[in-house]
């Protein structure tokens, strides 16, 4: 502690914790990268938005040499992430700090807004720690967190009684928790909070981190031949080089198997949540939902990060996403979309009626050559949404 006599600095130490060993990711798990930055570069950057300095706890310190921050090992090595909260307490106490920011090595997706609503609880709350609510098994996210000086006296007792768990601590002293809700306002706590611990949970943020692939939607009424340009147009992408995944959106309950069989009685029978049915070249799930799928999601927790050049989905006419309307007036009276109303959305009309005007492009059906339109629509995908994208 400096003796200037002045009071204590409210800016928060920001401290990275890196003192762990990795054994389960079998390497220094702070030095991968997600989305070509390493995980402590992006901790480092978040936490530099809102506190002052930033130092890393590590017990190695030439793996971080290169990050330019000041660092030391923990006061006793082998304590655990507490052990590192402690020494992360007793530096921002050495600065004439009121606490600390903790923010683990191997959270690549902590932000510096929710850094920022932590150090700012802090400094308007009398309290001796403010900790995030996380939806996780113990309610709270520990090494995402603000500390007082103050819990420093508790932090040493519960190391001699031999306690290592740091979610404890929050217990034993005056904590305030940011409620889940306002958790959720500034991301997804599944994704803020993620750990990196295996080489799984690296390939997990890698898929996070990834840019969505491009989705269009084939949209139409009922027997309008949405399927039958859907599969056409699958093939087509195939044959010339994409790969393109693909969403059925149903609007009553379906089955994936036969009932009877062993998969079918794991889910039904067995009321599993979700079963993969795995097989040579193929696998299928089925898990349970709550309500409508959002297609986002679908796209997000299924396609990103896996390679797709592009998502086509069958169907969700009111969805997000760009549209493709297949309108034939032998079938129906009308299309869906109100072909003089400018709708972002609508990319193109494909249909058999030669008068149909609109202010999107048309494709026209060819009754001599029943597959030309599938051509020009793939024609449109490439354009639009492919320009950036090398068929392989």
């Amino acid at each position: 502690m400096t003796d200037s006599g002045a009071p204590p600095s409210p800016t928060p130490l920001g401290a990275i914790l890196a003192g762990g060993a990795s054994r389960r990711f079998g390497a220094p798990k702070a030095l991968a990268s997600v989305g070509g930055r390493r995980i402590v570069d992006r901790a480092r950057d978040a936490l530099s938005r809102v506190a002052d300095p930033v130092v890393v706890i590590a017990n190695d310190p030439t793996l971080f040499a290169d990050l330019g921050l000041p660092l030391r090992p923990d006061d006793v090595p082998g304590l655990g992430a507490l052990g590192g909260i402690r020494t992360a307490l007793r530096w921002a106490r050495e600065m004439d700090r009121t606490g600390a920011l903790v923010v683990a090595c191997d959270m690549p997706f902590v932000s510096a807004r929710l850094l920022r609503a932590l150090a700012e609880r802090a400094a308007s709350a009398d309290v001796d720690a403010v900790v995030p609510e996380s939806g996780g098994r113990r309610g709270i996210e520990p090494l995402c967190a603000w500390y007082s000086v103050r819990c420093l006296a508790e932090a040493d007792r519960m190391l001699a009684d031999g306690e290592r768990q740091a979610f404890r601590l929050a217990d034993r002293v005056r904590a305030e928790r940011i409620p889940i809700d306002e958790v959720r306002r500034i991301g997804d706590p599944g994704i803020l909070f993620l750990n990196v611990n295996t080489v799984d949970d690296l390939r997990a943020a890698e898929r996070i981190d990834s840019p969505e692939p491009p989705v269009v939607c084939i949209v139409g009424r009922k027997n309008s031949g949405k399927t039958t340009l859907a599969v056409a147009l699958l093939a087509e992408m195939k044959r010339r080089g994409y790969r393109v995944a693909s969403i059925k959106h149903g609007h009553h309950a379906f089955e994936t198997d036969q009932p009877g069989r062993d998969s079918w009685r794991h889910f039904n029978e067995g009321l599993a949540e979700a079963t993969i049915m795995a097989g040579e070249g193929k696998i299928a799930l089925v898990m349970r939902i709550e309500g409508e799928p959002d297609p986002r999601r679908l796209v997000r927790d299924f396609y990103t990060g896996r390679g797709y050049d592009l998502v086509l989905i069958e169907g969700y006419k009111q969805g997000p996403f760009p549209r493709i309307e297949v309108f034939r007036r032998a079938v129906h009276d009308r299309p869906i979309h109100d072909l003089a109303t400018p709708d972002p959305l609508l990319t193109a009309i494909v249909t058999d009626d030669p008068d149909l005007t609109a202010l999107v492009p048309l494709v026209r059906l060819e009754p001599a050559d029943p597959l030309a339109h599938v051509a020009r629509v793939a024609d449109l995908v490439v354009e639009r949404f492919l320009a950036g994208a090398n068929a392989r």
